[in-house]
């Protein structure tokens, strides 16, 4: 059987729906494959300023003394 083309406003509101019902699946991921070099370096350098940030303050919150 055939189905009825739907219309693209249709379709938005289907997307949007989804998107409602589940945002944080409905994200679109970029695997470390498909990323491209420089995206990949720009996200290596934002992990590490974060992770360096993180143990800072968790340094301050300790009174100073080593973690």
């Amino acid at each position: 059987m055939i189905k009825p083309k739907r219309t693209a406003v249709e379709q938005v509101e289907d997307g949007a729906a989804q998107r409602a019902l589940n945002p944080i699946s409905s994200r679109q991921a970029i695997s470390d494959s498909q990323a491209e070099p420089e995206f990949e370096q720009n996200r290596l350098r934002l992990k590490a300023d974060r992770l360096a940030r993180e143990a800072q303050d968790r340094v301050k919150k300790s009174g100073g003394k080593d973690v």
